[in-house]
């Protein structure tokens, strides 16, 4: 059911205006340095705004996070535009009518430990899709939206092109409602679920 939630207390969220090198805050738990901003507390941000850079999540492993994109676009060259290094879990939100436009472009091969980033947006963590609004994805190389744990979709418009798979959940990709326009460019699955550890998971 919390998945389904796609309300939010503007009174009670962290706004963050991208500024196109770099962004704005107003409230807690984020900060910016240079075109890296930074997300590492538990509640609920605001994003509007262009940003040439990456929005990076490393708060703790018990944090629930949710990031409201309310007209944005964010370009990254050569890793993700959203990167979920650590929480719980995120739920990325579309506000109502709004349009949002996530895109990685080059090589993707910037890496964290043994994991390569290779997603626009890329997340290690349990991921939410859902809003009533409008998140475009591309990439150039590597996958559209990735979650290394369950990605879930409950609602939103969602179009994706890439050169790989358009959503891919390791342990799971779990949808309930949605519009979707999804391609891929390289031999990829417009949607897919893997896991070589568990049989149990990767449907």
């Amino acid at each position: 059911e919390r998945d389904k939630e796609i309300g939010y207390s503007e009174a009670d969220s962290t706004t963050i205006s991208l500024t196109g090198s770099s962004a704005t805050i107003s409230g807690s738990g984020a900060t910016a340095s240079g075109s890296t901003i930074k997300i590492s507390a538990e509640g609920t941000y605001i994003l509007s705004g262009t940003l040439t850079g990456q929005i990076v999540v490393e708060a703790d492993d018990t944090a629930k996070i949710q990031i409201v994109l309310n007209g944005v676009t964010i370009t990254n060259a050569g890793s993700a535009g959203i990167y979920v290094k650590s929480a719980d879990k995120v739920f990325l939100t579309t506000a109502s009518g709004s349009e949002n436009t996530v895109t990685a472009t080059g090589e993707l091969t910037a890496t964290d430990g043994d994991t390569t980033i290779d997603a626009a947006i890329f997340s290690k963590a349990d991921l939410t899709l859902n809003g009533a609004g409008t998140l475009t994805v591309n990439a150039e190389n590597g996958h559209g939206v990735v979650s290394k744990d369950d990605l879930a979709v409950t609602c939103g418009t969602y179009n994706i092109t890439s050169a790989d798979h358009a959503l891919n959940g390791k342990d799971s990709v779990r949808i309930a409602d949605g519009t979707f326009n999804l391609t891929t460019t390289n031999g990829g699955d417009t949607i897919h679920a893997s896991n070589d550890e568990d049989t149990a998971k990767g449907f």
